[in-house]
Formats: structure tokens, C-alpha cells, sequence
């Protein structure tokens, strides 16, 4: 693995599902988003990123206790798309060679498949998708040559219309668990 791919994780969510700020919340003895930042910090790459609110302090310790950089997103509320862009054009300044890109509330995925997923990188295929039965989601890796196209994007769809062709690595099912209410937490 190249320490030129940037991994980003996305942290700016409003947690409207949730009551709170489901990122800080406490699983299994730590926040939340400490999960995968964890497994994000295993990795051997040169860049780790985290986009986060700019008014969320709490959200931003939890990263920069983990040596992510923080790329701040001033209006949240613009969707998904606005922290992808943001996260893509700093991976660009960073003349990254990929981008890695996770959500912050998938705390089941480790290390070992975010590696598996940019393994599947190559020169034919310029973007890798998770795959939970027939459908392609994050977490997902990038090429470089694929980044413009995330700046392209509008909206709160995020890149689901990039990854629903893109190349796919299966996605474990006890990896795929996102939290978006009180009740992800009872498991």
C-alpha cells in the first residue's frame, strides 16, 4: 500500500435520527466515531482526514486524538456532497494518489477490509465500491484520476451514482451495521 492515499472519514452528519449527537455518543466503551477512526488509524497511509462540523469541537478531539487532520465543514447542512467535495479537494492538495473514503457512523469495519478495499485499486478500475447484496456503498476507494468527479457532486446523495458502477468488494454483513438512532446502540 502506497502512504500517498489520504483517508477521509466523513464526520459532519447533523445526527437528525438520532436525538443527539450520535458521533460522541458512547459504544462499547468509547464515541462512536472512535471505531473507525481506530481501524482508519491502522493503516499505513500518509494522510488521514476527517471531516467535521466547524462548530462540533467534541466531534474534531475525537480525530485529532488519532493524528486525523481536520477539514472543517461550515455549513453541514448542504448534505453529504459538501463534506465528499471537501475531503476530495484536500486529498487534491495533498497530491494524493487515492482517496479513501469512510463514514463515521460504521463502527464494525476494520482495518484489514479498508485494506482489502484499496487493494482492489488498480489501473482498470478507478473506483471501489462496498457491496451488501446488490447494492454499493461506502465505505469506497477512489483513484486520483476519479477525485474530479466527486467535486462534481450536489447534494445529499453523496457519490451513489459513481458507485453504482463502480468496481465492488463484498462487504461482510457484520461489518455493514451504520448507527443512525438510539436503537442501533442496544446491540
Amino acid at each position: 500500500m502506497t502512504t500517498r492515499i489520504a483517508a477521509l472519514v466523513l464526520a459532519a452528519g447533523l445526527s437528525t435520527r438520532f436525538a443527539g449527537d450520535k458521533l460522541v455518543h458512547p459504544y462499547r466503551g468509547k464515541p462512536l466515531a472512535a471505531h473507525v477512526a481506530d481501524a482508519v488509524a491502522a493503516l499505513p497511509v500518509g494522510f488521514r482526514l476527517a471531516v467535521c462540523p466547524a462548530a462540533n469541537p467534541a466531534r474534531q478531539a475525537i480525530f485529532r486524538e488519532r493524528g486525523f487532520e481536520i477539514v472543517e465543514n461550515g455549513n453541514p447542512g448542504a448534505g453529504l456532497s459538501s463534506s465528499l467535495i471537501l475531503g476530495a479537494q484536500r486529498a487534491l492538495d495533498l497530491d494524493a494518489d487515492a482517496l479513501l473514503v469512510c463514514l463515521a457512523d460504521m463502527p464494525h469495519v476494520t482495518a484489514a477490509y479498508l485494506g482489502t478495499l484499496l487493494a482492489a485499486l488498480d489501473s482498470s478500475t478507478e473506483i471501489v465500491a462496498s457491496q451488501r447484496g446488490e447494492v454499493r456503498g461506502p465505505p469506497a476507494a477512489f483513484a486520483r484520476r476519479a477525485l474530479p468527479r466527486l467535486l462534481a457532486l450536489r447534494g445529499d446523495a453523496g457519490a451513489r451514482t459513481l458507485l453504482a458502477t463502480a468496481g465492488a468488494v463484498p462487504l461482510p454483513p457484520g461489518l455493514a451495521a451504520d448507527f443512525d438512532t438510539r436503537d442501533d446502540f442496544e446491540g
